[in-house]
């Protein structure tokens, strides 16, 4: 009877998710979901796209003072997620959402989604 469960519950979970992956998961509207404190709007530096489970470019170079833009553009949920301790994980990124944020010192700054931690990037500053 267990198995029968467990058999049914992962049905269950395998439909629910390619009806979210079927419906584009989410609306298409871009909302900039900037941490506190960080300062510029999406639109004002680099733009990395998120797609195909990937942050393109993966490496980004920029100076002191720029705000990088992550643009979701996968049917599926991301977010950006700074290794260390420099801004907070993102909101969940529906397509169409967008995420910024402004990198003030110089230093090599790694990121993951957190959602596919296998998903990286890099914005190196100078």
């Amino acid at each position: 009877m267990a198995l029968s469960l467990v058999r049914s519950f992962w049905r269950v979970a395998a439909v629910g998710a390619l009806a979210v992956v079927a419906c584009g998961g989410g609306d298409d509207a871009t909302v900039s979901k900037a941490p506190e404190g960080a300062a510029g709007d999406a639109g004002t530096g680099p733009a990395v796209a998120i797609e195909q489970f990937e942050f393109r470019p993966g490496e980004v170079k920029v100076a002191a003072g720029t705000t990088v833009t992550w643009t979701n553009e996968d049917t599926v949920a991301h977010t950006v997620q700074d290794e260390g301790e420099l801004f907070p994980e993102s909101d969940d990124l529906a397509k169409g959402q967008t995420f910024s944020f402004t990198y003030e010192t110089p230093g090599s700054y790694p990121y993951i989604c957190g959602i596919h931690p296998y998903m990286k990037g890099t914005v190196t500053v100078s």
